[in-house]
């Protein structure tokens, strides 16, 4: 009845947003008296808690799988992409979860556990990436918590329909490369550069080496 109850609740979310979240509103469309609500959740504010819950349980699966991909950086690119598809998917209960529509909800110590786990998941994937040497040594927390920052920035937008691109597909996909490219180590291709540089500087002064192979 937990889960009939979840998915009523979700339905209700989706199409009217949090104002539907009343006990008798979520019964009705379970089929269910309001007493069954309270029986299972205790109040509206226990439902809420299990769809922020249930939320995060999809993007700490999401996040956790990162594992299974074996290029660490393609790893990070992904865990873009699925936090963006994941909030397409469920665009109301991405509000729930980071935007606090509900007003007088705070999730519970339990709740924001599962919260950190989910985060825990990218910090794992940096981590891996920073040992394969494809991220720039550092906090894998801080660089998590920048990936995080940069997604949830562009979510954040895009659900309030502030972008002014015509292909969000292609201007997410740039914003992960983008950020990809910030967190690369340098390379030894630009440091070779570098040197190749401060050479041919030297030559070209007077006495330099230039000169005497012209004399």
């Amino acid at each position: 009845m937990e889960a009939v109850l979840l998915e009523a609740a979700a339905d209700l979310l989706d199409a009217e947003g949090p104002e539907a979240l009343s006990v008798r509103r979520i019964a009705a469309a379970a089929g269910v008296a309001p007493m069954g609500v309270y029986n299972h959740f205790d109040s509206k504010a226990g439902i809420v808690e299990a769809l922020f819950v249930q939320g995060f349980d999809r993007l700490r699966a999401a996040m956790s799988s990162l594992r299974d991909i074996e290029d660490p950086l393609e790893a990070l690119a992904e865990s873009c992409r699925r936090y963006r598809a994941l909030a397409l998917a469920h665009p109301r209960v991405y509000e729930l979860m980071f935007l606090a529509p509900v007003p007088g909800f705070e999730p519970s110590d339990e709740a924001r556990t599962v919260a950190l786990e989910a985060f825990d998941g990218l910090v794992a994937a940096v981590r891996r990436a920073m040992s394969a040497g494809a991220v720039a040594a550092g906090d894998p927390t801080t660089v998590a918590q920048i990936v995080w920052s940069a997604a949830h920035g562009w979510m954040a937008l895009e659900l309030a329909g502030m972008t002014f691109v015509d292909d969000q597909d292609a201007a997410a996909e740039q914003l992960c490369c983008v950020l990809l490219r910030g967190l690369a180590p340098p390379r030894a291709a630009g440091a070779a550069s570098g040197a190749g540089n401060r050479r041919r500087r030297a030559a070209s002064r007077p006495g330099g080496g230039g000169s005497a192979r012209r004399g």
